[in-house]
């Protein structure tokens, strides 16, 4: 491989201050291993044909589906019927935006395109589902991310597609904005704008995290808050809200990552292991299929409380059920029965007995001298609006943009 690239380096000798940056006029095709490959100098790639991998806990149904590493859990969805008729005073139904998706919402189609309409300047990473490269777009310069999905996924990356394409309409420029998709090949691609000289709001990036202000918090999670409103007025719900799917610079911050999100209708049944761990609302942890947009509010409200209390993350369980150990712990047991009594849902004896006995824990217990000016009293009170079990009567995204505690921005 280094002789390679030494042979490509003699070939095409050209000076970058960066080595990241692609050459845009200077390309070419190597096949190692039996792949095709196309590098700009620098070791830029721009394209590498997908890993046909298959994933172990991706089941070929797509009715079951486990994010969570444990393939012992295997969860199956009723079909839905989408002409049934809805009763809006179900417990099962949302109390807001609860019809407005009315009938079944089709994957978008994605036609065949050309990655050569674009250059690449760096390679940022891969997943299970897809790798992700920060690009320019040869016919206005515009800076993009290519989002190249494997081929196994194709139909996520049709209802990411279409569900971005949903939410552009309003122009919120805290969603991020997908300008196109096409195939390369066999796999789909979305193009996304970028947005430049950013970082992810990871709490792991230490510096960055702690120098936050409390007017700074209040800022940045207003406009999250504002993302999350037009979502569900939308009839979506993102399902996959954490510190690594949130990017922010000095002027702008974005929600990202809709690769999981999903368009609700009342009644139906989704998939409860979806997500990440540590933002996993009540309802998830339990497996209640019927759950709703207020998932996304705990989700955004628990890091939320990550920046509030300065405790990464706030809810920190080592599994399914260690999670739901560590929310009981601070909002109790009495509450969180009554709930699972009011929604009929079964707690299997073991756990039944690990999540008895535990008294509620004002939040502003976790108020210490690092956090005091961070944890008002107006943001400890709409975290108590937050986490609430039942997520009928947890506190909108729309409702939260109207709380005290942003009435001074």
């Amino acid at each position: 491989m280094q002789l390679i690239f030494l042979f490509l380096g003699l070939l095409f000798r050209i000076d970058c201050q960066d080595p990241n940056d692609a050459v845009f006029s200077q390309s070419i095709n190597v096949v190692l291993n039996g792949q095709l490959k196309h590098y700009y100098v620098g070791n830029v790639v721009v394209h590498a044909s997908s890993r046909q991998e298959k994933n172990e806990y991706f089941p070929e149904d797509s009715t079951t589906f486990d994010d969570d590493g444990t393939p012992e859990f295997i969860e199956y969805l009723e079909p839905y019927d989408y002409d049934q008729e809805i009763d809006l005073n179900d417990l099962r139904v949302s109390r807001i935006y609860p019809d407005v998706n009315r009938n079944q919402v089709l994957p978008y189609n994605i036609q065949q395109g050309n990655m050569s309409d674009y250059a690449v300047k760096k390679y940022l990473g891969d997943g299970t589902f897809a790798f992700v490269q920060s690009a320019i777009r040869l016919s206005d310069g515009l800076p993009v991310v290519l989002k190249q999905i494997k081929k196994e996924y194709t139909w996520w990356a049709k209802m990411e597609a279409k569900v971005l394409n949903t939410l552009n309409e309003e122009s919120n420029p805290n969603i991020v904005r997908l300008v196109d998709a096409f195939f390369n090949d066999s796999s789909p691609v979305l193009v996304f704008q970028e947005l430049q000289n950013c970082t992810t709001f990871d709490y792991r990036i230490y510096n960055y995290y702690h120098d936050l202000t409390s007017e700074d918090i209040k800022d940045l999670y207003f406009k999250l808050f504002q993302a999350l409103a037009t979502s569900h007025a939308k009839g979506i719900m993102h399902l996959d809200i954490k510190p690594a799917n949130i990017i922010v610079n000095n002027d702008q911050i974005q929600l990202i990552d809709w690769g999981v999100s999903d368009f609700y209708f009342p009644m139906k049944e989704y998939r409860t292991r979806v997500g990440t761990r540590h933002y996993r609302a009540p309802e998830q942890l339990i497996h209640y299929k019927y759950y709703d947009y207020a998932v996304d509010v705990w989700a955004l409200g628990s890091i939320f409380a990550t920046a509030v209390f300065k405790k990464y993350p706030f809810f920190n369980g080592r599994n399914n059920d260690d999670q739901l150990l560590k929310v009981v712990k601070v909002l109790g047991s009495q509450d969180f029965f009554k709930f699972c009594d009011k929604y009929s849902i079964s707690i299997p004896d073991d756990l039944h007995k690990k999540l008895q006995g535990h008294e509620k824990i004002p939040l502003e217990t976790f108020i210490n001298d690092e956090n005091r000016e961070l944890a008002t009293p107006k943001a400890v009170d709409l975290l108590n609006k937050i986490f609430v079990y039942d997520h009928a009567f947890r506190i909108t995204a729309e409702d939260i943009l109207q709380h005290e505690y942003f009435t001074d921005l």
